[in-house]
């Protein structure tokens, strides 16, 4: 079982800070960040992502799995619902979050550490949801947003 940790600021730039703080515990193997995406949202209401994760090979899982989880919390959000993949108060707690001049650190937690990282996540402030993600949700959210 997989955790879908989701962290806003209300500062544009704090979850690429917190990012960057993040990946020097990782080089000291204190964190294990193999799937991360930072989104902030500008005065305009313009979003940019920015990915922190390998990118292997097109249609590479992470490379596809991330396009769902956006395309989920922003745009498709009726069709995942009906779809379970995730609850709809999740999906409009993310959203309504993530208001002009903010930030969002979306992170994929395989650990069994769940709770000693959320922990990590809390010195930073910032409001944190968090969603389980398994990989029957995984599935289904390909399922859901690969054309027929």
């Amino acid at each position: 079982m997989s955790e879908l940790v989701v962290v806003n600021f209300d500062d544009k730039y704090k979850a690429d800070e917190v990012i960057l703080e993040l990946l020097k515990l990782e080089q000291e193997n204190l964190a294990d960040l193999k799937d991360a995406v930072v989104i902030t949202k500008n005065a305009d209401g313009k979003i940019r992502v920015k990915p922190y994760h390998d990118l292997v090979e097109p249609g590479d899982l992470s490379n596809e799995l991330w396009g769902g989880i956006i395309s989920a919390v922003f745009f498709h959000r009726t069709l995942t619902i009906k779809e379970g993949t995730f609850d709809s108060s999740f999906l409009t707690e993310v959203e309504e979050s993530l208001k002009p001049n903010s930030s969002s650190l979306f992170v994929l937690i395989y650990s069994a550490n769940l709770e000693k990282i959320i922990a990590e996540f809390n010195r930073f402030g910032g409001k944190l949801i968090r969603t389980s993600f398994s990989q029957d949700k995984i599935e289904n959210l390909q399922k859901t947003l690969s054309p027929a």
